[in-house]
């Protein structure tokens, strides 16, 4: 997909890791919604002008099909080593003129509008991030260009990136919203999710039961 481009302005290479579809996001006991929730995230990236390329690292086929269909570009693991091996590998294909901006791949809260707020933030800063919901955790990182930031993306990695030097920019609730489990889907849908994985909700073989509030029919 050609994207506008704006002489002088700043532009950014978004970069999302996303594992085989069929292991993905088990816990919530459902089919589709791994695939749905990185179709809305691919959707708010590409809908900022800002951003200029979309690239989902992965060894899964099926993702590099869906990634495409949606105007994205894919590189396709040969052996898969982790999250941040697969981040070193996008990071090596942009340009050294374009900033880095690295998105997970379950926001299916994420906005367009979410994404320009947090880029025109991360302009000012050699490297950046945004925290999870549990506060915990990080769901976007960018890096200005001929930066030497490394994304530390795992575990604590909140803390990870405010050791590293990156500076924390706070963006409304749907930026800070990634999916694991099924209350963390309960608040997904309680802050409004894209219309992918809304579609993929209105199914009926979605199983929710159990999550508090949420009618299973």
């Amino acid at each position: 997909m050609l994207k506008r481009v704006v002489p002088g302005e700043l532009q950014w290479h978004a970069l999302i890791p996303a594992k085989a579809l069929d292991n993905s996001k088990t816990r919530l006991e459902r089919d589709g919604l791994a695939a749905s929730f990185l179709s809305d995230t691919i959707s708010a990236l590409m809908g900022s002008t800002n951003v200029t390329a979309l690239t989902v690292i992965t060894p899964d086929p099926n993702v590099a099909i869906l990634v495409e269909s949606l105007g994205g570009n894919t590189l396709l693991e040969t052996h898969p080593s982790g999250l941040l091996h697969a981040l070193d590998l996008g990071m090596n294909t942009v340009a050294t003129d374009t900033g880095i901006v690295i998105a997970l791949g379950d926001l299916p809260c994420l906005r367009t509008e979410d994404v320009d707020l947090f880029l025109m933030q991360a302009q000012d800063h050699d490297s950046s991030f945004t925290c999870d919901s549990e506060g915990t955790g990080s769901t976007m990182w960018a890096r200005l260009p001929g930066s030497g930031a490394k994304p530390h993306f795992g575990v604590r990695s909140r803390a990870a990136h405010r050791e590293s030097g990156a500076i924390e920019i706070r963006c409304s609730p749907g930026a800070h919203r990634d999916v694991d489990t099924p209350t963390a889907l309960w608040d997904a849908i309680r802050i409004g999710v894209g219309t992918h994985t809304l579609k993929a909700l209105s199914t009926p073989t979605l199983r929710t039961g159990t999550i508090s509030g949420l009618d299973p029919h």
